[in-house]
Parts: C-alpha cells; structure tokens; sequence
C-alpha cells in the first residue's frame, strides 16, 4: 500500500514514461530501417565481363553471374552461363551488361558478319555518293527510306520518284559492320537488311533509275502515304500564277457633233455662173450672197 502513496506515485510515473517511451523509440527504429533497407529477394543473371562488340562470339571467360534484384530479372536474361556460350552478339555490349536474348543472333549463327542477318532476311548492297548517301551520316545500324526515281525513254516528262521501301535498317556501310561513332564518313556502298521482295524491288529500282536514301529517326516507325511525284507535276505545281489579263482596249468615244460657234466664220462657198458667154460668180458666205466679177 505504500505505493499509493503520494511521495511514491510520481517517481513510479515518471519511470514508467521513461520506459515507455524508450519502448516506443526502438520499435520505431526498428521499422524503419526495415522500410530503408529491405531483404529484396534476388537471382543470378549472366553479364558480360569485357566489351563485346556487334558479330563476337560468347566464350565463358567474357562471362560471370552477378546478383540482381528478382524484381529486375526477365524472360530476356540468363542464369547460366553455358546457355550462351558460343552465340554471336547482334549489338554492342559493354562490361557490367546483361546478356539479354534481344541482342544474340539466333542459335547456329555463325559469328561475324554473317551472324547479324536474321533467317528469312537478306542484306543487299547499293551504290551510294555523298548526296545519295545523306552527306555521310549513314552509319550500320541507322534505319532508311529508299526512294527510286524512274525516267522513260520516250517521255522524259513522264519521270516519277516514289519511296519504294520504308524503315529499313542498314547492315554496314561500306566493309564496316560496326558502328564506332556517329562522326560522318565518306562511303560508296550502303548494304541494306531487306525481305527478298524488297530485295526484288531494289534490284529492279537500282537498274532502272536512280537510287536515293533518306535517313529516318531512329524511334521513328510511321509508314508514309506518299503515292510519288512526276515531272510534270511537279513543274505545274511550281508554276507561277497566272498573269492578270490586260484590260481590253475601250473603243473611242463618238464625236460629239460639231457645232458652230459663234467666233467662227464658214468658208466661203464661191459659185461659177455663165450668162450669155458672161461668166460671173456668186459667193455664199454667212447666209448671204454676193456676186463678184471673176478672177
């Protein structure tokens, strides 16, 4: 009963705060740094040790497995190295990456060149200058549009360009399959990763006329709808409008009728008579007449 006591009920009080409140403290702690560092759960995923670049065959010293949060981890990774041994790298990659299935060329590919073409596709090569190869800024793997401008023999007015393929990537430029910088280059053959009706239209196109690139956006996937140009249209839409016509002379006013004025006189009008061999004249000058001897 001493308990109740006055002198007693304050420290007792004042004890049990100080235990509750330390009580409170820790378990608050507690909480938060299971919200700041959570146990994620993770798995193994193949990553590439070195530089790989675009055509390498994988070997198991380029190779190691890392932990990544599970969270992170796709249908695209790996988690074996030996299930990736010997494909051939599509793309660049770069120490620290994963392998992902989106950038290996498919089973049984042969590295190099050869490995970048997918089954079913064809890489075909054209002929390009510095303007038909957009000044030099077409690098492997860029995508382009291909546009082909025929001209007949018989009418040359009769010429037409038109965009005969659409987002098609290139392969290499030149000998070179592998893009290093985006600096321009001067190339003289741009090799094309075409369906073999592409492939048909392209060899037909670059045998017919003329062949000409234009580079695309790279997220940039949009068909157009252009159905092509032809000479004459493009002449009759540049031409200028038509000059207004000149105002078509007006036909003279008609006389106004003379009419006399009193400050002018009429001519006189002399009239010859003969009178028995006499001859005479009478002239007729302001409503009067005289006679006069002849001259």
């Amino acid at each position: 009963m001493f308990l109740l006591k006055p002198k007693w009920m304050i420290p007792i009080a004042i004890i049990t705060g100080l235990f509750a409140t330390f009580g409170v403290h820790r378990y608050l702690q507690r909480q938060k740094q299971i919200v700041v560092h959570p146990q994620a759960e993770v798995a193994k995923v193949v990553v590439a040790t070195v530089n790989l670049p675009m055509g390498s065959k994988l070997e198991a010293e380029m190779l190691r497995l890392t932990d990544w949060p599970r969270d992170l981890v796709s249908g695209q990774t790996f988690g074996v190295i030996d299930s990736v041994v010997g494909r051939v790298v599509k793309t660049d990659i770069y120490p620290g990456e994963a392998i992902l299935e989106s950038k290996l060329a498919p089973r049984g590919s042969a590295g190099g060149f050869l490995g970048l073409i997918p089954p079913g596709m064809r890489a075909m090569t054209v002929a390009v200058n510095v303007v038909s190869g957009v000044s030099g800024f077409i690098l492997p793997h860029t995508h382009v549009d291909v546009l082909a401008t025929v001209t007949p023999s018989s009418k040359k007015e009769e010429a037409t360009t038109r965009i005969i393929l659409e987002d098609i990537e290139v392969l290499a430029v030149d000998q070179t399959f592998r893009k290093s910088d985006d600096e321009a280059v001067t190339v003289q053959s741009v090799t094309l990763l075409v369906l073999p009706e592409q492939a048909e239209k392209l060899a037909l196109a670059s045998n017919e006329g003329k062949l000409q690139l234009t580079l695309r956006n790279m997220v940039d996937r949009a068909t157009a709808s252009s159905s092509g140009i032809r000479l004459q249209q493009l002449i009759s839409s540049n031409r200028p409008a038509a000059v207004a016509s000149a105002p078509a002379p007006q036909a003279p006013a008609p006389a106004a009728p003379d009419t006399p004025e009193a400050d002018v006189e009429e001519p006189p009008q002399v009239i010859e008579m003969l009178r028995s061999n006499v001859r005479s004249e009478v002239v007729l000058q302001g409503g009067k007449t005289k006679e006069a001897k002849p001259k």
